[in-house]
């Protein structure tokens, strides 16, 4: 059976790479694809480069809060579980993590080292 980091960083690339870098990588489009979006062309289309990269980073923390609220729910509620299992032996990711919610977000964190969008 893997390690508790090893498991850690598996789910934390899945993480990242699944949900944050899906998400990211839509406003990480030029200024000039987003403006031909038909929802979003008013935003977009008078831009200047300074407020695509405000519009960057703010979308950035929104979904570093939203990764941190939504493993916050499995910290605060001990109901609902995040469990590895292999070869028929489960590990609560939880109880192998100091803080579960923090992990994406900390100084080297799982999008620190995982994001291919940061």
């Amino acid at each position: 059976m893997k390690n508790n980091l090893e498991i850690l960083n598996e789910f934390g690339k899945i993480l990242i790479s699944q949900v944050f870098d899906n998400q990211y990588r839509f406003i990480k489009n030029s200024i000039e694809d987003l403006s031909k979006t038909e929802e979003y062309k008013n935003l977009f289309d008078n831009m200047s480069a300074i407020q695509k990269n405000e519009i960057e980073n703010y979308t950035r923390e929104i979904l570093q809060g939203a990764l941190f609220n939504f493993l916050n729910i499995f910290e605060e509620n001990d109901e609902y579980k995040l469990i590895y299992e292999e070869e028929g032996r489960q590990v609560n990711l939880l109880e192998i993590s100091e803080m579960l919610k923090s992990e994406p977000i900390i100084e080297n964190g799982w999008i620190e080292r995982f994001s291919k969008e940061k």
